[in-house]
């Protein structure tokens, strides 16, 4: 897990617990895709990173989803 710092779609900046490699890099903030958690006004969700391969090897964390879970 690492925390993930997001603004989205809707304008709010959110910092999320995302299950990531800890190879990937994490810059200062990533684009949250879609609105964020208080706008969806969802149950349980779960956040996933989008990564991006950088010249030299690198991982970059460059996106976050959430996805709706059941249960």
């Amino acid at each position: 897990m690492a925390q993930v710092h997001a603004a989205f779609d809707c304008k709010h900046e959110v910092d999320l617990d995302v299950p990531i490699e800890d190879d990937v890099e994490i810059p200062a903030c990533v684009r949250g895709l879609g609105k964020c958690p208080d706008c969806r006004d969802e149950g349980r969700l779960l956040p996933v990173a989008g990564v991006a391969p950088q010249p030299g090897g690198r991982i970059l964390a460059d996106s976050v989803m959430l996805i709706p879970i059941q249960g």
